[in-house]
């Protein structure tokens, strides 16, 4: 995160276009709706934990002078296996410090990012008279919680000034039996690569309507050194994996994030033997 911030120009436009980004950049409901496995007894229980913290006027929660930051994610629970849950709750708590505190410093916390994200506010608003409130939102889902994988959901929402506030949404995947984070080469056979980077690609322009053999670049698609699937930043849901791209990765931030959806079944061949399908 940038310790300078520039001051909003324009707050009606900025609140206007923020709702209008917001909006646009949620992700889909249709693989979520049927992520997380019912009735599944293997399943490890978790809740959900909140770091709030505000600063100025905050009577309302549509008030331009008040800073928030306000943070909700899972946290696992399990007395029979809690170095399990213990290591998956360290993890995702790092990636959700990693999200609003990218800074590279050491002993990062959310107090650190808290207090630093205020005072910044403050210098900013005593050096200029006035400024728009600044705001930090974390919210998590879990979108998979069965015997064999964890997939978890992190979107952050942050605004420090300027035109337009940020949004980055990372997704997190853990193998429930060891507790580790799934690497994305590890679910395939051997030589996966063009087969799976075509099979992504053929998915992408179905989505986005776009004919086989355009040239992307054209309709502002940047995809480096060709390489269609996003193998660091995907869910692993019940039904197949989704993709995602967040916004500048391959596109101008006018055309905000992108994502897609490839069925298991449509990778049939190319990963290991019940690894994903229970």
């Amino acid at each position: 995160m940038k310790t300078t911030y520039l001051i909003p120009l324009l707050v009606l436009a900025v609140f206007l276009t923020n709702c209008e980004i917001k909006n646009e950049q949620q992700t889909s409901a249709t693989e979520a709706q049927d992520s997380v496995a019912e009735d599944d007894t293997s399943a490890l229980y978790y809740e959900f934990t909140s770091f709030i913290k505000k600063y100025g006027d905050c009577k309302t929660d549509t008030s331009a002078h008040c800073t928030r930051i306000d943070l909700n994610y899972p946290i696992f629970k399990s007395e029979q296996h809690p170095e399990l849950t213990g290591q998956i709750n360290n993890k995702i708590q790092e990636a959700v410090i990693d999200l609003v505190f990218p800074d590279t410093i050491e002993n990062k916390s959310l107090e650190l990012f808290a207090d630093r994200f205020i005072s910044d506010y403050k210098e900013i608003k005593e050096a200029f008279g006035e400024a728009f409130g600044w705001y930090a939102y974390l919210d998590g889902k879990v979108l998979r919680n069965d015997s064999l994988i964890i997939s978890i959901e992190l979107a952050a929402d942050m605004y420090t000034g300027g035109a337009h506030g940020s949004y980055y949404l990372q997704y997190l995947n853990f193998d429930a039996e060891t507790g580790d984070r799934i690497a994305f080469e590890s679910l395939f056979v051997p030589g996966y690569e063009a087969r799976v980077n075509e099979v992504v690609e053929q998915k992408f322009r179905q989505k986005y309507d776009l004919k086989p053999g355009q040239d992307l670049s054209d309709e502002g698609y940047q995809f480096e050194n060709g390489k269609y699937y996003n193998d660091k930043n995907f869910a692993l849901l019940p039904k197949g994996i989704k993709f995602y791209y967040n916004s500048y990765e391959i596109a101008p931030y006018s055309k905000g994030p992108s994502e897609v959806f490839v069925k298991y079944e449509d990778l049939k061949g190319l990963l290991k033997e019940d690894l994903l399908v229970m």
